[in-house]
């Protein structure tokens, strides 16, 4: 199974997955490369975007009012996260999801959250995941509810529109191609954390998150391994 591959190949391989130099100390990478990650610092605390201080204002939430309560990500869209992640999705180099979730599930013990009660993916339409072969989400989903003994529901919502790509969208036109592209199949309880590889707008989050509430789910988190910086953001 694809699924197994991912520990399998992080298991095995005893140098670091980055610089393949030094020994893998750190869940898969080395001291020197788990520290200059591009580690997200100053988190907005309501929806993950990057800040310049922590008492900085956040410009994201200024402009839009979020459906979820809450986002974390471990990293900023930067490099080497820029380059790994399109890896995962393009050339099946899903080894990577081994180590980058054990980092995320850290950060989130380390924030010390209330757990949810499940995790959901984000869903793939059925076309798209049968051309790709998987769901890098849902992997990352599998992998959280391991390391954080958290169930998961694979099936719960699907997407039963085919949209275009978001990244080839504005953001007024993100939120007009996700309209109705997805359903939920099952009652979910209170609290639910959504879970994907990338966070840029929040577009396809907030309306995962909006109808999550709109089905009587009380509090939605969004777990990300990236949230893209804002552009006036360096």
């Amino acid at each position: 199974m694809l699924f197994s591959k991912v520990n399998y190949r992080l298991f095995f391989n005893q140098h670091c997955v980055l610089c393949r130099l030094h020994p893998a100390q750190i869940n898969g990478v080395c001291e020197g490369c788990h520290q200059d990650l591009p580690w997200l610092l100053f988190p907005c605390p309501r929806c993950g975007q990057t800040r310049r201080t922590p008492n900085a204002p956040c410009h994201s939430c200024d402009q839009q009012h979020y459906a979820f309560d809450f986002a974390l990500a471990a990293f900023e869209y930067r490099f080497p996260l820029n380059a790994i992640l399109p890896l995962i999705k393009q050339r099946h180099s899903l080894h990577h999801l081994g180590w980058l979730s054990r980092l995320l599930a850290e950060k989130i013990k380390d924030n010390e959250l209330t757990l949810p009660d499940s995790i959901l993916p984000v869903p793939m339409h059925l076309l798209d995941e049968l051309r790709r072969g998987y769901n890098q989400a849902a992997i990352l989903s599998e992998q959280l509810g391991k390391h954080l003994s958290l169930p998961v529901q694979y099936d719960a919502l699907i997407k039963s529109k085919r949209t275009p790509h978001q990244h080839n969208l504005k953001a007024t036109q993100r939120r007009a191609n996700l309209q109705g592209a997805f359903q939920l199949k099952r009652s979910l309880p209170s609290h639910i954390a959504l879970v994907d590889d990338v966070m840029t707008t929040g577009s396809t989050l907030n309306e995962l998150a909006r109808l999550l509430k709109k089905q009587g789910v009380s509090r939605v988190d969004i777990w990300v391994l990236a949230r893209t910086p804002e552009p006036d953001i360096d």
